[in-house]
């Protein structure tokens, strides 16, 4: 069950979705638009898209994925889903980190703007985000078929990410699930800088989060051709929590 970043767009999860080999049904949540009323907080977000998620596929024990934003969303998903019949598999983190290691991250407006739209702001001077737009809209235009974009039609893609980002910085209080996690991280990514490996996720689950690393950075993770990698890991994690727990036998 993956959950979308703060972009609010699956589009990432959809091209993943032919790398996944198992029989296991696929479910994302996408939600490129400011919710009319609903509370911008991770707690609302993850009891919201549970309550969807269950109404959807009450018969699935789901793994709950989550890329950068959507991580805590995920691990708040699985906490509650563990109160229901449902259940958690475990969690799957795509270069994610705690509230706590995100504040202290080093990337900058026009890195992260650049990274929204997938567009090289390399050299562009900071400036507000409606000046940056504007740049975008321009490289946009040129470089793809998007002739006659301005930046003002990229504004509501901008507010949704930023209102899903709000929701990030509101003071979520991290508690762990039970479930088993795993943290993929991007090995060319350098904003976080200097935090530990596991994104202070072993603080919140008290115990060492296994970490397994994949190319590109914060913001190409999951372009296409890294996917069929992030499929790999995804699965053998999948693949692994879904297998019983050894017996050990007695001895008479």
């Amino acid at each position: 069950m993956f959950v979308h970043p703060a972009s609010g767009s699956a589009a990432s999860y959809r091209a993943l979705e032919p790398f996944l080999t198992s029989d296991r049904p696929v479910y994302a949540f996408h939600s490129p638009d400011i919710p009319p009323g609903r509370h911008a907080s991770i707690e609302r977000i993850a009891e919201d898209y549970l309550a969807e998620f269950l109404h959807a596929a009450p018969r699935t024990t789901p793994v709950f994925v989550g890329w950068s934003f959507s991580g805590p969303v995920a691990v708040e998903m699985a906490r509650l889903s563990e109160s229901t019949a449902a259940g958690a598999s475990g969690v799957v983190l795509l270069d994610s980190a705690t509230p706590e290691v995100l504040a202290g991250r080093t990337a900058d407006l026009v890195t992260e703007m650049g990274g929204l739209f997938g567009v090289d702001l390399a050299g562009t001077p900071a400036s507000s985000p409606g000046e940056l737009l504007d740049r975008i809209a321009e490289i946009m235009a040129v470089s793809s078929d998007m002739a006659g974009v301005t930046g003002q039609d990229l504004r509501p893609f901008w507010d949704t990410y930023r209102w899903h980002q709000d929701a990030f910085e509101s003071g979520w209080r991290a508690r762990p699930c039970a479930a088993p996690v795993l943290l993929i991280r991007a090995r060319e990514e350098t904003g976080w800088d200097p935090a530990p490996d596991d994104l202070g996720w072993s603080d919140v689950f008290g115990t060492a989060v296994p970490v397994e690393w994949a190319g590109g950075t914060h913001y190409t993770l999951m372009e296409n051709d890294r996917l069929a990698d992030i499929a790999r890991i995804v699965e053998r994690a999948v693949e692994k929590w879904s297998r019983p727990d050894p017996v050990t036998p007695c001895l008479n």
